[in-house]
């Protein structure tokens, strides 16, 4: 800004003027930066708070899956066991048809006999290969079927 020369210098009436306006601009910047700084440190605040609440979901989300999968661990664990206890179940009871028939062979046809004694076994083998297919429980129907063996042979002695 070009001031009017005065006897001593410049006008003052225009030097305060410019400086009033100066001083103006500057205040109204200063303003203006203090209210960002105010709404970006409100803003931060929020932020922060959204952070700490989306840890505190995330640790209970976190809680509830390992709950979940501890479950579903101990569901799948008991089905197993329970398909296996029901596959010795079968097994005992072909057993004791088998023993049956073979006791009433006169009665019975040594054909039908065998008929019944291949078809309990089909069916034996049949829930053998879906329990260990399906399930994959192979080391639970093996167990199964040593105890099985085991108390037949038990049986037989008696």
């Amino acid at each position: 800004m070009n001031f009017s020369q005065q006897r001593r210098g410049y006008d003052k009436g225009q030097v305060e003027e410019y400086i009033k306006i100066l001083t103006d601009k500057y205040e109204s910047t200063i303003l203006a930066l203090r209210d960002r700084i105010e709404g970006l440190t409100k803003e931060n605040h929020d932020m922060c708070n959204k952070v700490n609440e989306l840890k505190r979901e995330q640790d209970s989300i976190n809680l509830a899956l390992t709950q979940a999968i501890d479950k579903a661990k101990n569901i799948e664990y008991s089905s197993k066991v329970k398909f296996a206890l029901e596959g010795e179940r079968i097994k005992i009871f072909s057993s004791k048809w088998q023993s049956y028939c073979k006791a009433n062979v006169h009665v019975i046809d040594r054909a039908q006999r065998d008929g019944v004694v291949a078809r309990l076994k089909e069916y034996e083998d049949e829930l053998t290969e879906l329990m260990s297919k399906e399930l994959n429980i192979g080391d639970f129907v093996n167990e199964a079927d040593q105890d099985f063996y085991a108390e037949s042979k038990r049986l037989k002695r008696n």
